[in-house]
């Protein structure tokens, strides 16, 4: 009998003995949750509790014209917002309220019809009134509210509706130079970010800086410290480009009404300070609006000038005569011996634009007759190795290195047989963009030079109070001073002497070409279809200016003589007047 109590004694010590070991591993495993594993969210959570921090953002940074007028910069707008916990009990009448007050700063709500704005006021009405029912603390309403329209509203003075401020890009200019400012979009987490043009090559400089304070609270909520993780706020950098306001807005107007009037699918138009390199306007068609780029189609933010590579046709010629000229191949008067009909090359006949010949024509008159047998007259004399390292002087296949979103190599042949090397030499077979064949007939009208193409002027640091003047690059020598006079004469008299002569017969002298190409397809040529380009720089000497003229399947005309070429001379002329 004893030896059973003592049995049920020590049963039950074991089991309190149990109890408690258990009860010390239950609390050891809560303490070591609490202090290990949930201590980083435990921390945030006390953290929130008792300190808040504060956030500002500065501006981004503002575009310039050469100028210094404002090219692009920023305007303060508001977001409406609700807090429908606070709205009186009436939310319809609300809604009907701020719905009118926010449509008549619309302009299209202004000139539609009665029954079309009675539709729309009905549509957004409703809209609003369904966010102001709705269970959250805060309800956005409606972006990019002006200044007058926030004024309007606040005079209602309705509980539960309020503003926050923010910045959004300004456009003086409307859609002035779209293809060289990119616009600012947003990434996935809706942070404000650059794309295309200046905007996306240089966000890191135009982004601006956030500053911080931690606020430090009590458990009443009284503030009890602030510590500021960052001293100022700094405001992104300002760019000045290179672009003068009055020759970018008549480019993009004189280039739209081109296109328009010539019937093309699209149309570009460069004008470049052949001695410093400074692009000076820019423009193409078709463009977008910056603040509404969401509404265009996306393959109209891409620069073309810089990033659409096309066949050049005769104007590439201009590179294969000075090759020829500086290599010592031919000189202006040099007789081409193979200029009496087509060239054959295996199974492949290559003819003139015209099929019209001209027995042992010079090298002058078959570069203002765009002769092609005569240019492959010329490769023939220099072979293809040294045509192939002329092109590599003068940047063909090679990136700008220009402060635009895009801007990188493009491909360099890398055939060079007889046929490839013959329809090079008059710009077939061969793709570049409008940009490298500017700046390689850059070097032509500054003395051989060859000048890096630029579009910054100089940066405004607001954190130094200082500003950067932009080196673009030195300039590099590409062909001879001697070779490039010669062949600025003989451009002179391809002006005068050439299919597109009637347009400049009465005017002051340029040098200048044309060059009329086939649209390249999937293994081959599209049929009735051209692109038509004009490249010249005025004066001959030491010239002011190169303007550079493409349009893409003009309509009336497939020639540039009729296209591209009068073009040149609306615009060149107006550029004359005003420099």
């Amino acid at each position: 009998m004893r030896e059973r109590r003592n049995s049920e004694s020590d049963w039950r010590g074991r089991l309190v003995i149990l109890g408690i070991f258990s009860a010390l591993f239950i609390v050891g495993c809560r303490l070591f949750y609490w202090q290990v594993i949930a201590s980083p969210s435990l921390k945030s959570l006390a953290s929130r509790q008792y300190e808040q921090v504060l956030s500002k953002t500065g501006s981004r940074g503002s575009l310039y014209f050469s100028d210094g007028s404002l090219l692009v910069g920023n305007e303060r707008v508001y977001r409406l917002f609700a807090e429908p916990q606070l709205l009186p009990d009436d939310r319809s009448d609300v809604a009907k309220k701020l719905a009118q007050i926010v449509l008549n700063s619309d302009p299209e709500f202004e000139t539609a019809s009665p029954s079309a704005q009675e539709e729309r006021l009905s549509l957004v009405s409703q809209t609003f009134e369904q966010k102001l029912n709705d269970d959250k603390q805060w309800v956005g309403l409606k972006e990019k509210i002006s200044e007058q329209t926030r004024q309007a509203i606040e005079q209602l003075k309705l509980p539960g509706i309020g503003f926050d401020t923010y910045e959004q890009r300004l456009y003086p200019e409307a859609s002035a130079a779209a293809h060289i400012t990119g616009f600012v979009g947003k990434t996935d987490e809706g942070e404000p970010i650059g794309y295309f043009g200046i905007e996306g090559a240089l966000e890191q400089e135009l982004r601006p800086r956030i500053a911080r304070d931690l606020i430090g609270r009590d458990a009443l909520g009284a503030k009890i410290f602030t510590q500021a993780t960052q001293q100022q706020v700094l405001d992104g950098r300002d760019i000045t480009t290179t672009l003068r306001r009055d020759l970018q807005l008549m480019v993009e107007r004189e280039l739209l009404k081109g296109v328009e009037k010539y019937g093309a699918k699209a149309g570009e138009a460069i004008v470049v300070d052949p001695k410093t390199g400074k692009i000076r306007a820019l423009a193409a068609v078709p463009s977008f609006y910056q603040p509404k780029f969401i509404d265009f189609d996306s393959e109209v933010y891409r620069n073309p000038t810089l990033g659409s590579l096309y066949e050049p046709g005769s104007t590439f010629k201009i590179l294969t005569v000075a090759a020829g000229l500086d290599a010592g191949a031919i000189d202006p008067e040099t007789q081409c011996d193979v200029c009496d009909g087509p060239r054959r090359f295996g199974t492949y006949t290559i003819r003139t634009w015209n099929d019209v010949y001209h027995p042992n024509t010079t090298m002058r008159d078959g570069l203002a007759a765009s002769d092609n047998t005569a240019m492959m007259f010329i490769v023939d004399k220099l072979g293809a190795e040294n045509f192939e390292d002329y092109l590599h002087k003068f940047g063909i296949g090679d990136a700008l290195n220009i402060d635009l979103q895009g801007d990188t190599d493009t491909i360099f042949p890398k055939d060079w047989r007889p046929v490839e090397l013959a329809t090079r030499s008059f710009g077939q077979g061969i793709s570049i963009s409008s940009l490298q064949l500017v700046r390689a007939v850059s070097a032509i009208a500054n003395g051989g030079e060859m000048p890096a193409l630029s579009i910054i002027e100089s940066a405004y640091d607001p954190a130094t109070n200082t500003t950067h003047v932009t080196n673009p690059g030195e300039n590099r020598r590409v062909i001879s001073p001697e070779t490039a006079r010669t062949l600025t004469e003989m451009l002179v008299y391809a002006a005068q002497h050439g299919e597109a002569q009637w347009v400049f017969k009465d005017t002051y002298p340029i040098a200048g070409k044309t060059g009329t190409s086939q649209v390249a397809s999937s293994g081959g040529y599209e049929e009735d279809a051209t692109i038509a380009s004009f490249i010249g720089f005025a004066p001959p000497e030491n010239p002011d200016f190169l303007l550079f003229i493409k349009l893409t399947e003009p309509t009336t005309s497939p020639w540039a003589a009729e296209t591209a070429a009068p073009l040149w001379h609306t615009i060149a002329e107006q550029i004359a007047v005003s420099w």
